[in-house]
């Protein structure tokens, strides 16, 4: 068995050891120590990083020997002497013991204000999560639950660990079942929340400042929430000034007035983009008459067939009606545009020809489908290199 000192002193982060023995895994070779400061990958805390003897940690295991539990300490290979000197990432032990225990917090929480409990926890990167099963919260909810967090943030709580037997574990009021062990780690928050966790905590809830939830949304039949912790959390912040910051800067906006001017701009582009739209679709109807030039009399009938490459059906359909305004037309159009063949016919009032059957025997070149009126028929399909094939089935059919 490995004696786990991280949970006695979790500010330790550089200590000398002894190889007892190594081993050969899947992820490469390991060494075991009698014990180790080093934290392996449990209870939703990732594994330490660091060296050992120089050589870069890749990842730490728990393993179940016959008669304890080991630590494996796998490693980019195997360091050239048994005596070796440690050094673990200090920084990212501290934020791990930061986010940890901020979760424990938060999560006791959300029970004393909302009788919510906790039903994963998940310590990511760079955010961690916990899913709540209560569905839905709304901001007023995380709201009260972070600023009672940070309540007992601000009043610089102990936070102390103690091992107690499995049946003095049963008897406390706990928010989760303790491990089947002869012994359980808990680790309290005093006045707060009393856990069974094998994780790394500071010494006061004054270490984890501030805990920050950063968003929430409904995740099964619960709701995941998003937060930040101490040196996290200052990051975050700092950085999101910066990017406010500069966004006003862009647009020539105070901070205060930033988000009326981001709508003021945002409600500008979508004017000026409907009257773009409709100045292009003036342009276009203008321009589509010229088309008629290159149509062809057929029985009395002036029709028009054309490949109109990229128009959307929206403005295949807009021609196709503006043209057939005059009498005597058929207009058979076809186009790609977003990936697909479209295809729209149309007829003047005082044409008889059947657009519907038309598209229908067209269509098929297209792998598609549609449907329609005598007078107008629209469809489309997946084979863009099949429309001009469709339109010269629809032409043979009109003319035969």
């Amino acid at each position: 068995m490995t004696k786990r000192l991280y949970l006695e002193d979790p500010y330790v982060t550089s200590f000398d050891a002894e190889i007892i023995e190594t081993r050969q895994t899947d992820e490469g070779p390991a060494v075991i120590f009698e014990q180790t400061y080093f934290y392996p990958e449990s209870g939703g805390q990732p594994f330490d990083l660091g060296t050992i003897g120089g050589v870069p940690i890749t990842q730490i295991q728990i393993i179940e020997d016959a008669d304890a539990d080991t630590i494996l300490h796998v490693l980019e290979r195997l360091p050239e002497s048994s005596h070796v000197h440690c050094k673990i990432d200090a920084p990212r032990r501290h934020d791990h013991m930061q986010q940890h225990a901020g979760q424990h917090i938060l999560s006791a929480a959300f029970v004393h204000e909302l009788d919510a409990d906790t039903t994963s926890f998940h310590l990511g990167a760079t955010v961690s999560t916990i899913d709540i099963d209560q569905s839905p919260l709304t901001r007023d909810d995380i709201e009260r639950a972070e600023k009672a967090a940070n309540t007992v943030v601000r009043r610089a709580v102990p936070i102390r660990s103690r091992f107690v037997t499995a049946d003095e574990a049963r008897s406390l009021k706990l928010r989760k079942p303790p491990p089947e062990s002869d012994e359980v780690r808990m680790v309290e928050i005093e006045g707060f929340d009393d856990q069974p966790c094998c994780g790394t905590h500071p010494r006061s809830s004054a270490e984890i400042s501030p805990i920050v939830v950063r968003s929430f949304e409904k995740y099964k039949d619960g709701t995941r929430v998003e937060f930040l912790c101490g040196e996290r959390a200052l990051v975050d912040y700092r950085d999101t000034v910066a990017r406010i910051r500069s966004i006003a800067s862009v647009l020539s906006s105070s901070e205060t007035e930033l988000v009326d001017t981001a709508t003021k701009l945002q409600n500008d582009r979508k004017s000026m983009g409907k009257e773009l739209g409709k100045l292009k679709s003036q342009a276009l109807l203008a321009d589509a008459e010229s088309w008629m030039d290159a149509a062809r009399d057929v029985g009395g009938r002036s029709v028009l067939v054309k490949h109109a490459r990229e128009l959307g059906p929206g403005e295949l359909r807009s021609v196709a009606q503006k043209l057939v305004e005059k009498p005597d037309r058929v207009i058979l159009l076809g186009s790609v545009a977003d990936g697909r063949a479209h295809l729209v016919f149309a007829r003047s009032d005082n044409t008889d020809a059947d657009m519907g059957a038309l598209l229908r025997e067209a269509v098929d070149a297209v792998d598609g489908r549609g449907g329609g009126s005598p007078q107008m028929a629209q469809g489309g399909g997946a084979n863009t290199d099949g429309v001009a094939d469709a339109l010269d089935v629809a032409m043979k059919r009109l003319v035969s």
